[in-house]
């Protein structure tokens, strides 16, 4: 399903929407305002026309009232009533009964009439004008004296021709406003065209650079913010490029010199790494020849002290060729030259030939040393043999070394899938522990935890490093965890093939 690109609006697009939004919301405000203003206008207008055409028509019932003339009240009731949009014109006595409501049938004649507005105008003794339901109400006495009242004068107007003119007026307001609004919009399009033509201009420069053009010269911008906002772009990358070619420059130099430095360092590592398997091959073979001729001194006829003077000799050529076997190897490493062999083994068997070799005699030692192995865990894999027993010798003769009393645990975890298994193999001792400060150098070259470990316990300090590196070769690592005078848990982990999945010839 293709992705669907959302783009945020540019910044004409911005201007032109805020623009025509602005003209939009003034206009209507105006005209809502222009609408309402001359509505009100117009209503007070009729509404004051209304109560003079009540107050006139009052003024020139009054001596037809006094006589109770209804046939000329009548008269002047209906040349009101001809009048446009009146609706009900009534001449009213004291008592506010119908006189005549402008009709020659008359029908309301002496009925009472006693609307909400008529209350007031008798209760005020005042015209009073109402707006109410499109119908304008006009009411107010008939006044012979100051004290003496001779009737009513009731008036109602329809406002249809008013709201008629109203709508009138609206739509017009409309479209004023709608043609204002949309020359507005069309000068907010040329507007906005002509602001942000410089902006993209400068836009599509700086794409362009980006896409790694070589053009430097800046598109002109005019004068104003956004031709400052150009020269100062134009410093920038002026700038930049002057950096950028310093920094080139500086690379190459740095890239040489790394270059000429590790030449020089892997000429050095290769000297030394030639050099050790040199010497070590040198050394082992008199070595053995030394260890021959004291295994051979050993079985002819000595006294004690020269069975121990040759005992002593046998011990001394075993370590110094551990050392020596220990160089070998690290050097190989080092070098890239140490090769895995990998044939059938049966893991458990192997570890617990590690565990008799090691075991400590129970009279003369106060560490038990045993085996763990889960049952889940996988047997049968392919693996170089001799690697894997030199990492767990040499992680339990470690923890044996530095465990004066307690157990030394073998733990071996694991499970398999897909034709590899995955294993761990953890160490737990209940010795001296190491520090927390040292525990990342341990596995470091010729590195101890304090410079007196190799006067109390002896070693070089070869054999974690290069158990360490023969773990990642094997796909895993070797990490630790201790705590100081509680002990120290060194695992060991791998990703070895399963012995069921070897293909033979």
């Amino acid at each position: 399903m293709a992705a669907i690109e959302l783009r945020m609006p540019g910044l004409r697009t911005k201007l032109v929407v805020y623009t025509v939004l602005i003209v939009f919301a003034v206009a209507g405000a105006v005209s809502a305002i222009s609408i309402t203003l001359a509505h009100q206008a117009s209503v007070a207008a009729f509404e004051r026309h209304a109560t003079v055409l009540a107050k006139t028509l009052g003024e020139a019932v009054l001596e037809p009232l006094y006589e109770l003339n209804v046939k000329l009240m009548r008269q002047q009731v209906g040349s009101v009533l001809a009048g446009e949009g009146a609706l009900r014109v009534m001449i009213l006595d004291a008592g506010t009964r119908v006189l005549t409501d402008g009709t020659d049938e008359n029908p309301l004649r002496g009925k009472e009439f006693n609307e909400p507005y008529l209350r007031q105008a008798r209760e005020r003794a005042e015209w009073v004008t109402r707006l109410q339901d499109g119908v304008i109400q006009v009411a107010g006495p008939v006044q012979a004296t100051a004290d003496r009242r001779l009737g009513y004068v009731v008036l109602e107007f329809s406002t249809a021709r008013l709201d008629a003119e109203w709508m009138k007026h609206i739509r017009l307001t409309l479209l004023l406003a709608g043609v204002c609004a949309g020359l507005a919009s069309i000068a907010a399009v040329i507007m906005a065209s002509w602001i942000t033509r410089p902006i993209k201009r400068l836009t599509d420069f700086a794409t362009s650079i980006r896409l790694g053009s070589a053009m430097r010269k800046i598109p002109e911008c005019g004068h104003d913010e956004v031709g400052r906002l150009a020269d100062a772009f134009t410093d920038v990358l002026n700038h930049l490029d002057h950096s950028n070619a310093e920094l080139k420059e500086l690379a190459n130099s740095l890239e040489q010199k790394v270059k000429e430095r590790t030449q020089a360092a892997e000429a050095g590592n290769k000297a030394k790494s030639e050099f050790l398997a040199t010497m070590s091959h040198e050394i082992r073979t008199p070595m053995n020849a030394v260890l021959g001729m004291a295994s051979l001194l050993e079985e002819t006829s000595l006294d004690e002290e020269q069975a121990l003077y040759a005992r002593t000799i046998s011990e001394s050529g075993e370590a110094l060729l551990d050392i020596i076997n220990g160089i070998l190897d690290f050097s190989k490493v080092e070098a890239g030259k140490l090769e895995l062999r990998t044939a059938p083994l049966d893991l458990e068997e192997l570890l617990s030939g590690v565990v008799r070799m090691l075991a400590p005699n129970p009279a003369e030692s106060r560490v038990a040393l045993r085996l763990e192995y889960d049952p889940e865990a996988p047997k049968n894999i392919q693996g170089d043999e001799g690697r894997i027993r030199q990492i767990i010798v040499n992680l339990v003769g470690n923890a044996l070394k530095f465990t004066e009393a307690g157990s030394v645990t073998v733990k071996v975890t694991g499970r398999a899938a897909g034709g590899m298994a995955k294993l761990r193999i953890a160490v737990t001792d209940t010795g001296v522990g190491i520090p927390e400060d040292s525990l990342e150098k341990i596995f470091t070259a010729f590195s101890q935890v304090n410079s007196t470990a190799s006067r109390d316990f002896g070693g070089t300090g070869l054999g974690l490093a290069i158990a360490s590196r023969l773990a990642h070769l094997m796909g895993g690592g070797i990490e630790v965890q201790s705590v100081l005078g509680k002990g120290s848990t060194f695992t060991f982990t791998c990703a070895l093939a399963t012995a069921e999945d070897l293909v033979t010839g």
